[in-house]
């Protein structure tokens, strides 16, 4: 059935977990254990274990299942083993054996690698929006906009996403509708850098300002943007599931589009997307020459803030708020951006040198507890381990949260209504704007 073949994830998965020393420092940085203390539902508990769980032997769906792929342990482990990559060979190897869900199936098979499918499920989402329930939440987005009320219960395939959260609504017109395919930097002239802006399905659908902040930033920086519009979903979603066919033939499709752009770098404003780019489609490459295009692309990639803060002014700062005179700001950075893209120093540096005294940074960097479908399937897990955050956030006492990823986005607007804790949460390029 498959060309990825069992073995290839038997061998990976092995290959990693025989590095495990058993030194258990792992167990003081994994969100999960920090929450449920059963040693089978960490890095070294699954290592010790990874014979039992490869024949299926023991509860596998849920040692398995309860992994946020944050990254926190690789980060820590003296190995740098990637245990995340176990996890997902893992869940790949389920599927192999036992099939993809029909959920998972429709909506990695048939929604997420069909965009125009997608877009009209949504469109008609963001029209019954008006005929269900809804509360006022949390400011998200766009700073201009009151806050927008919240859906309790999405329809069609969304519908599971309810049980009291509070999601931002469907925007009622996509980024694709919204910003042309070419974008010339303004005010410059000469040699120009030209960048693809490859946006995720989170700001396409749902935060699509969020794509007109990026793109405006990014040509006042001097810079020609080019944002595709057949690109489609990264494909992390799909792999994180063990669905990696499905999770391939998006790569191989958006490999083929950012291509065609003949553009000089890859832009992210996702941290999900960024981190599938740069270190999972790689690993999804079925010829030698598949992957060396698959390894270009990746080392022209880079985070929003990479790029604004190398086209800023060394001397005299390039950057100034686009905030409310007084506003104060915090900082939330997404796993996916610090832990497996290596990114923290560059969105530090601008909002630190931007809004100085007004920043308040948070006491913990900690995960935000969302994990993609981690938050679908074990919402109260993902709730308490983003309690420690909404503290952190509350004590910081800032009018904005602002982060890099539209997951972390919409988590932390959740946490942010559920407990009571005032502000807007924006994404970066939203916050700043740029003089070149």
């Amino acid at each position: 059935m498959s060309q990825f073949s069992e073995n290839s994830f038997v061998q990976e998965c092995l290959r990693e977990s025989a590095q495990c020393i058993g030194c258990g420092t792992c167990l003081t940085s994994c969100p999960v254990y920090a929450q449920e203390a059963r040693e089978e539902l960490t890095a070294r508990g699954r290592n010790r274990h990874i014979l039992a769980l490869l024949e299926g032997y023991g509860d596998a769906a849920e040692v398995v299942g309860k992994c946020l792929l944050c990254g926190r342990c690789t980060m820590v482990c003296p190995r740098g083993i990637r245990n995340d990559l176990i996890v997902a060979g893992l869940r790949g190897l389920m599927v192999q054996r036992d099939g993809l869900p029909f959920a998972k199936s429709v909506a990695f098979r048939r929604l997420l690698s069909d965009r125009k499918l997608m877009g009209r499920a949504l469109r008609f989402a963001a029209a019954a929006q008006r005929l269900m329930p809804s509360e006022d939440g949390v400011g998200i987005g766009n700073l201009c906009d009151p806050p927008r009320p919240t859906v309790r219960h999405l329809p069609l395939f969304f519908s599971a996403l309810g049980r009291g959260r509070r999601l931002p609504a469907v925007a009622s017109d996509f980024l694709s509708e919204r910003l042309p395919e070419e974008n010339p930097a303004s005010g410059v002239t000469g040699k120009k850098l030209r960048v693809a802006y490859f946006a995720g399905c989170a700001t396409e659908f749902v935060l699509p300002r969020t794509g007109e902040a990026v793109v405006r930033v990014l040509t006042e920086a001097g810079m020609d943007v080019v944002f595709p519009h057949a690109q489609g979903c990264c494909g992390l979603a799909a792999h994180a599931n063990g669905d990696v066919e499905t999770a391939a033939a998006m790569a191989r499709h958006n490999l083929d589009v950012l291509e065609h752009t003949n553009a000089d770098l890859i832009v992210t404003s996702c941290a999900t997307c960024g981190t599938a780019l740069r270190d999972i489609w790689p690993r999804l490459a079925l010829t030698d020459d598949e992957r060396r295009r698959f390894v270009t692309l990746a080392g022209k990639t880079h985070d929003v803030s990479e790029l604004i803060l190398s086209a800023a002014t060394p001397g005299v700062f390039s950057c100034y708020s686009n905030l409310p005179r007084g506003a104060t700001i915090t900082w939330h950075e997404p796993c996916h951006l610090g832990r497996h893209q290596h990114v923290s120093r560059e969105p530090l540096t601008i909002l630190r040198r931007t809004f100085g005294s007004a920043f308040h940074e948070l006491r913990e960097a900690g995960c935000c507890g969302f994990g993609g479908s981690f938050n679908l399937y074990h919402y109260g897990m993902s709730q308490k381990i983003g309690l420690h955050k909404a503290d952190n956030i509350r004590e910081a006492g800032a009018d904005y949260v602002v982060t890099s990823c539209p997951g972390c986005l919409i988590q932390i607007m959740d946490l942010m209504a559920q407990h009571g804790i005032p502000g807007r949460v924006i994404h970066l390029a939203e916050a700043i704007s740029f003089r070149a």
